[in-house]
Formats: structure tokens, sequence, C-alpha cells
């Protein structure tokens, strides 16, 4: 039921007049808590909407920072993870021709996230050869901590191209760094260094 204005007025009028007129009218001992009775079933649930308004506004505002405190964190951590810079790879000697042995200094690193993976292959027409695949991935993968990523290797890399099965001629040496960053949907950036070689067999005089 809505409240009316109207018929409050009325009583708190009657209430006035009666309060002056005490003396000559007579109530009951407890018209005053009758009264009240009254006026308070008259008002009904809707007497107090502010009070409604602001037990709702409250959950509302709560989940509404919550959300935004989650936003803020996730939006931390991708960019945190994004990294700015791929991965570097230098190779030593810069040679073109190479004998059946050849020994190079492979080095690579990532100055931002660290390394993932460092793979070599060699190409020659069809063929193509695996010549080193290491892992550096930390145990905590992409998750991991700051501490664990590696951030530079080097080691020696040697070409033996008669164990490889490689022919005299025109071959691609392809190194291939990845990082641990969360760019390209978690896969890291990558840097690829292609060095085009002619490999030859000494001849025994």
């Amino acid at each position: 039921m809505k409240s009316s204005k109207k018929p409050l007025d009325k009583i708190e009028a009657a209430l006035i007049a009666a309060y002056r007129k005490q003396e000559e009218l007579q109530f009951p001992p407890d018209w005053r808590q009758q009264v009240m009775q009254d006026i308070s079933s008259m008002a009904g649930p809707t007497a107090f909407p502010q009070e409604k308004k602001v037990r709702t506004m409250i959950p509302r505002r709560i989940g509404a920072l919550a959300a935004v405190a989650v936003a803020a964190v996730v939006g931390w951590l991708i960019l945190a993870n994004l990294d700015r810079y791929d991965p570097w790879i230098t190779l030593k000697p810069d040679l073109a021709d190479l004998e059946s042995h050849a020994a190079f200094w492979l080095e690579a690193g990532d100055v931002d996230s660290g390394l993932r993976h460092v793979k070599v292959t060699v190409i020659q027409k069809e063929m193509k050869i695996e010549v080193l695949s290491r892992n550096l991935e930390p145990p905590g993968g992409i998750w991991h901590t700051t501490g664990d990523a590696v951030k530079k290797v080097d080691f020696p890399l040697a070409l033996d191209a008669q164990a490889l099965g490689l022919q005299e001629g025109q071959a691609t040496l392809v190194i291939t760094a990845r990082d641990l960053s969360w760019r390209n949907w978690f896969r890291g950036r990558s840097t690829t260094m292609k060095k085009e070689m002619v490999i030859y067999y000494k001849k025994s005089p």
C-alpha cells in the first residue's frame, strides 16, 4: 500500500490540536502508542525508500571495485610479460666457405624475459637437418620468476658435414632463438639468423 501524505498531515494536525486541548479531552492511557501504530500501518513498507536504495548500492559498489582490481592485476601481468625486445644471436667466426669440419662459437640471449629455446638446423636442397636443439625454459614455464630465466647462453657449435650427410655445395645454416615473453599468444618473440655457406671437402694429396 502506498503511503499518503494527506492522512498523515491530518493526523499530525489532530495530535497538535489534541495536545493543546488535552485538559478538555479524555484520552485512554495508551493513546500515543495506538496513534503511532496507526501511522506506521498507513505508511507501509515504502516509508523509507532511501534506506533500501543505500543497501542495494553498497554491494554493487563493492563488486565494481573488485572487478576494477582484478582487471588492474591482469593488465599488469600482461604488460609485464609482453617483452619489449627480441632475442639476439651472434655467430663467430663469420665464414662463407666451410670445410667438412667447421667450428663456430654461438651466443644467444634475451634482455627481458629470458630464453626459452635455441635451435640450429642446416638446409641443403630438399634436406633439412637438425644440428642442435636446446630447451632453456625454467620449471615454471611462462609463469617462472625472473631469477629463474636464462638470459644468455654461449657454447661451441661443430658442423661435421660428412657426419650430417651434407654434400659439397651451397647450404644454409639457420639459427632460431625464442624468448619467454607472452607475445604471439604466449609463444614468445623469436629471432632467426640465416647464414649462407659453401661446403667443400679437402681432397687428399
